[in-house]
């Protein structure tokens, strides 16, 4: 069995950062997880608008939540949960509620995923954000199995 394909993107604009997120949204479907793995400031948030806006969402609902962890958003055509787990160690995980989306097939979109990497769906889409340079992004989009290869492809 051979490894699912990598698409590497390059985004010259917050705005061309969003658009990837915005097909990701349009091709995701209720269970679909998308773990987002970065630096600070390298995009993450950026593109879980961008998923929101393909998902439905109404704009500007999308903020960061590394304070709240997991902001629940329900308006859209699926819901979308969007996780961040920056300020939590591995033992601080379990009570976050950050698995629930997944059990209630939302579309899950989480930051930080190397502090739950244990427990993360087998199947699922990675997607690693660097800095390329002032505002050039480079986007892996790394499916880890065949759900994760659909919503790819789906979202090509």
């Amino acid at each position: 069995m051979s490894a699912p394909p990598v698409n590497e993107i390059v985004t010259r604009s917050r705005e061309e950062t969003e658009k990837v997120g915005e097909r990701l949204g349009r091709g995701a479907v209720a269970g679909d997880v998308l773990a987002l793995w970065g630096e600070l400031g390298s995009g993450k948030t950026t593109l879980v608008r961008g998923i929101a806006r393909g998902l439905g969402l109404p704009q500007g609902e999308v903020t960061s939540p590394t304070f709240v962890i997991v902001h629940e958003h329900e308006e859209g055509r699926l819901p979308l949960f969007h996780v961040d787990l920056y300020r939590l160690g591995p033992d601080e995980t379990a009570s976050t509620g950050w698995d629930e989306g997944i059990a209630a097939g939302a579309v899950t979109a989480i930051e930080w995923p190397d502090r739950v990497a244990g427990s993360l769906p087998a199947d699922r889409l990675d997607i690693r954000l660097d800095h390329a340079g002032g505002d050039e992004r480079r986007i892996r989009i790394e499916p880890t199995g065949p759900r994760g290869s659909a919503l790819a492809e789906r979202a090509s």
